[in-house]
């Protein structure tokens, strides 16, 4: 059995959950706050045989993916020049973990 721990973007989060569980991969969302993607951020626990492990991630690699998106831009200055600038949004952060005993209650 392994333990997928997954921190992804919160615009992604409701999108990974429902396509995990609609393939029958239970996942649990925890709060978390940190820096490891930056503010806005969400953990799943996903529990998953050995043999899903590739399935699971890929799920997360598709629908969690570094994306560019266009926000406003404000140039603070005596004259503020507003722009739109291109940034990277989304991505994810995996740690696939070996358990030694699982037990359900």
């Amino acid at each position: 059995m392994k333990l997928i721990i997954t921190i992804i973007d919160d615009q992604d989060v409701d999108k990974v959950m429902s396509t995990l569980t609609s393939q029958r991969i239970g996942v649990t969302r925890v709060s978390s706050t940190g820096g490891l993607l930056g503010p806005g951020s969400s953990t799943l626990m996903i529990g998953v045989d050995e043999s899903q492990v590739p399935q699971a991630m890929q799920i997360v690699g598709e629908l969690a993916a570094q994306r560019q998106a266009v926000v406003p831009y404000g140039y603070s200055a005596s004259l503020p020049l507003a722009s739109l600038v291109e940034i990277p949004v989304g991505g994810f952060s995996s740690f696939v973990l070996d358990i030694d005993h699982f037990e359900q209650v």
